[in-house]
């Protein structure tokens, strides 16, 4: 046993094997990690493009239909693509209890993204023609 402790002449073939190894493993999972990092930041950044796509989109229509330039007196549903999403546009009558809210229309927009497999969607409401302003 002494005689291989006091060996001083190389490493052997299984330890070369075996540290190279465990070299693979680390570098394996840390490369795992950044690809999953890349692949997190890209996806939660077309999340957010859609999101800022529903927000111009309502915010269009809102304006639309509190000017008067747009009718969204009968419910109405409307797809569409917008610059690369495609984008589902509903027009619905608002909640009839309320005589203040019969003046106006809900717009429901959905942006879809992450190949048609997620969408956001935004509820808005809005006046018709100026009314009550």
């Amino acid at each position: 046993m002494k005689k291989l402790l006091n060996n001083h002449q190389g490493i052997t073939l299984i330890e070369t094997v075996v540290s190279v190894a465990i070299i693979a493993i680390i570098v394996v999972t840390v490369l795992g990690a950044l690809l999953y990092g890349q692949k997190m930041v890209v996806f939660s950044d077309t999340k957010n493009g859609a999101a800022t796509k529903a927000q111009e989109i309502i915010d269009d229509r809102m304006n639309q239909i509190t000017t008067g330039s747009a009718d969204a007196s009968a419910p109405s549903n409307e797809d569409t693509t917008i610059d690369g999403y495609k984008v589902e546009i509903e027009y619905a009558e608002a909640n009839k209890d309320n005589d203040y809210i019969n003046e106006g229309c809900n717009i429901i927009v959905r942006v879809y993204y992450n190949n048609n497999a997620s969408y956001t969607e935004l509820t808005a409401y809005a006046l018709k023609g100026g009314v009550g302003l």
